[in-house]
């Protein structure tokens, strides 16, 4: 009798899973997690990829009882850009790199995004000040 392999996940899959899912269904604990993805996945191997989640800025938890119940950060259609924008500060933290970077990034912009970064840069910028950015 030969046993079965576990399936595994290609890396970040698992929680992009998990995002989608807290976008359907606003809240979830680890096991209402869990529930919805695979019977077949360990609890810790759900617990492990909210609390990355967590550590990332994707998701807030709040304790319910003896556990957590994860939301998102942001609505679903805009956590792609709010991983980037997160990649493009962690890069930024690095001050000796700091220009470098920013110059590598504008270099390769097109003359949309270019127009775009330009206004948003601007000080008349729309609501920027209101959102203290």
């Amino acid at each position: 009798m030969s046993e079965v392999e576990p399936v595994r996940r290609a890396s970040g899959q698992l929680e992009e899973s998990i995002v989608q899912l807290l976008g359907e269904h606003r809240e979830l604990s680890v096991s209402e997690a869990r529930a919805h993805l695979d019977a077949e996945l360990a609890h810790t191997t759900v617990m492990t990829a909210l609390v990355r989640l967590h550590g990332k800025g994707l998701v807030e938890r709040e304790r319910r009882g003896r556990s957590f119940v994860y939301t998102l950060t942001a609505p679903v259609d805009e956590i792609p850009a709010l991983r980037a924008a997160m990649r493009m500060r962690t890069e930024l933290g690095e001050r000796d790199k700091r220009a470098d970077v920013l110059a590598s990034f504008v270099a390769a912009l097109d003359p949309e995004d270019e127009a775009t970064l330009r206004s948003l840069l601007s000080p008349g910028a729309d609501d920027l000040d209101e959102r203290g950015q």
